[in-house]
């Protein structure tokens, strides 16, 4: 262990306080994070840092060299907000209405700056080189962050990435890894049922929209309950159910949207095409006229076993054994870093900020204990620099 990554995390937490607080009150929506990269470029020149930006959409790649030949190690952190309006009362709440970092991705780039900051400190001394990817558009499954900075051929030279969520279903400064399957693949369908609208006392004159819809979210709750093993982790929401203009009249059309999460591909194609079958189905029962949308999103996050094993290693060093909490069940939520785990051997960490009281992730009210910023920057500057502190180190 290196006492110095620890002593320098410390040094650098009122600036990454300050980042934090500072991008917390701007937040920018996925595609429009154009003030966000600002303040990471600026950051980057300020450390002497090399950077490439606008490599997809407002990504910034920094690339700190060190004195020595090695292995090339990544780390990311995501960039954009949510369509939120902020309740926290905090005296740095978002200055955007309607715009809010519900989701922590302000303390991901205060951490991967100070970690940043730290790994420039002793650059001289590592044996190998750190990409640090900044990305956009993470909140949006059908936006190409991830993909599109693999796409541009930027990472083509990395050997391992590692990358970092906080997470308030676990303890404030607590660490969660697990191997293999750790997030979902995210779908979302759009589902349009036309029927007939008629005067709410003659029914029989029209086609419910809504009735049949009804029945149709019925059918498919029952294809999850009744048609896929309970092992085989698979969840299908519908979250939006918008039908009828007025009380006495039968609707003519029911719009609804969902998503489907799934770790098998297998089962993502099961979900696609059960779905399609049960609304032409609904369509011979009902007489109506339906049709779905399904967008593929996101892919399953799933983490390589060595990578798993050497960061949990790390934390047990770093922060202590009693830190490290290895996860007994995968999350259905979704990660576009699961797109760079497809083609680079690494792992996603889940960086514990439950206290009591403290809301979920994409509530109006989630903040962070903001001890983590020290302590998610002392694992990932660690991370890097037991791969990178001496040519033995090289996997």
């Amino acid at each position: 262990m290196n006492a110095n990554i620890k002593k320098l995390a410390m040094e650098f937490t009122k600036d990454m306080i300050g980042w934090r607080r500072h991008i917390h009150a701007h937040p920018e929506l996925s595609g429009k994070e154009k003030d966000t990269q600002k303040l990471i470029i600026n950051v980057l020149r300020t450390l002497g840092i090399e950077y490439k930006e606008n490599v997809y959409g407002y990504a910034v790649i920094g690339t700190i060299y060190g004195g020595h030949d090695g292995p090339n190690i990544a780390l990311r952190a995501d960039m954009d907000a949510l369509p939120i309006v902020e309740t926290t009362g905090l005296p740095f709440a978002s200055e955007q209405t309607g715009v809010m970092h519900a989701c922590g991705h302000d303390s991901h780039i205060a951490i991967l700056l100070g970690v940043a900051s730290i790994l420039q400190s002793v650059r001289d001394e590592l044996y190998g080189t750190v990409t640090l990817v900044f990305q956009p558009a993470e909140e949006e499954a059908l936006v190409a962050g991830a993909k599109g900075i693999m796409e541009s051929g930027v990472l083509d030279t990395v050997d391992e990435i590692f990358g970092l969520h906080v997470w308030p279903q676990i303890p404030v400064g607590k660490i969660g890894l697990k191997t293999g399957h750790f997030m979902a693949a995210s779908d979302r369908f759009n589902v349009d049922i036309v029927g007939k609208a008629t005067h709410g006392a003659e029914p029989h004159n029209g086609i419910d929209a809504i009735v049949a819809a009804a029945n149709w979210i019925t059918s498919v709750e029952s294809i999850i309950v009744r048609e896929t093993n309970p092992m085989d982790q698979v969840v299908c929401t519908i979250g939006i159910f918008q039908a009828g203009e007025r009380y006495n009249v039968g609707a003519g059309l029911a719009h609804l949207e969902g998503t489907c999460r799934t770790y098998d591909p297998n089962k993502r194609d099961y979900m696609e095409a059960r779905l399609t079958e049960s609304l032409k189905a609904l369509d011979t029962m009902f007489g109506t006229n339906s049709t779905i949308e399904y967008k593929r999103g996101h892919g399953a996050t799933i983490n390589t076993p060595s990578s798993v094993e050497y960061a949990a290693s790390v934390v047990a060093d770093y922060l202590g054994e009693d830190a490290v909490q290895m996860m007994e069940y995968p999350s259905m939520a979704a990660e576009d870093f699961s797109a760079y785990l497809q083609h680079i051997p690494g792992t996603f960490i889940w960086l514990g900020t439950g206290f009591e009281g403290n809301p979920p992730l994409h509530n109006s009210g989630f903040t962070i204990d903001e001890s983590i910023l020290t302590s998610g920057a002392t694992m990932m500057a660690a991370i890097v620099w037991e791969r990178l502190s001496s040519v033995t180190t090289k996997k």
